[in-house]
């Protein structure tokens, strides 16, 4: 059994190490925004410069890609006939609420996870430290990328792009699941992205609950 979608995931379509990786980069970026907010800026830069935007990018196309190639591992996808419509997906307030019960960790695999809401503390590295994060920046305390109008691109995000929070339905929408606390933990954006619309059942995936 895996501990987490993300294991998963990279266990089929990653190459070996990549989760170390990942999570390194997540427990360094959670670490550089406890020193800054502990007015400690060289800890913090050295701890965000640590951060590898460039093979955390690569680890998430490397996946993206051997996805393509490879197929998928399981048997098409058996979704229940529903009687009702689908759920709606979360908004951001409730979203907010499942990040603040859960602590902003994901409650699949324990990474500590960031958001792009106004005031969030990733915005505060980005501000302290621009040169490490050439795509983005912030107005009106707002995160603008390198994109068409300010749009955020996957390299801008590339240091905190597999910890980015996610609202994930623990039974997906697509099997009945509803959009409300009971069945919405917080999810880093890696094991959101890779369960996809599976069951933990067909991942083979322990509870979160």
């Amino acid at each position: 059994m895996f501990k987490s979608p993300i294991e998963f995931y990279q266990s089929h379509y990653g190459n070996p190490g990549d989760i170390d990786v990942i999570f390194a980069a997540s427990l360094a970026t959670s670490e550089a925004i406890v020193a800054i907010e502990n007015r400690d800026k060289d800890l913090a830069r050295q701890k965000w410069a640590s951060v590898d935007g460039d093979k955390l990018l690569h680890a998430w196309n490397v996946g993206i890609a051997n996805f393509k190639l490879k197929g998928k591992v399981w048997d098409e996808i058996q979704k229940p006939v529903l009687d009702g419509p689908i759920a709606k997906p979360a908004s951001q307030s409730l979203a907010k609420k499942v990040y603040q019960r859960d602590r902003y960790i994901c409650r699949y695999c324990n990474m500590p996870v960031f958001t792009r809401f106004k005031g969030s503390p990733i915005h505060k590295l980005v501000e302290a430290f621009s040169d490490l994060t050439p795509g983005l920046s912030l107005i009106n305390g707002s995160l603008h990328g390198s994109g068409k109008s300010g749009g955020i691109k996957n390299v801008d995000y590339a240091k905190f792009l597999w910890s980015l929070a996610a609202p994930d339905h623990v039974v997906p929408r697509s099997h009945g699941g509803q959009t409300d606390l009971a069945n919405l933990v917080t999810s880093c954006s890696g094991c959101n992205y890779s369960k996809m619309d599976l069951t933990l059942e067909q991942m083979k995936v322990r509870s979160p609950l």
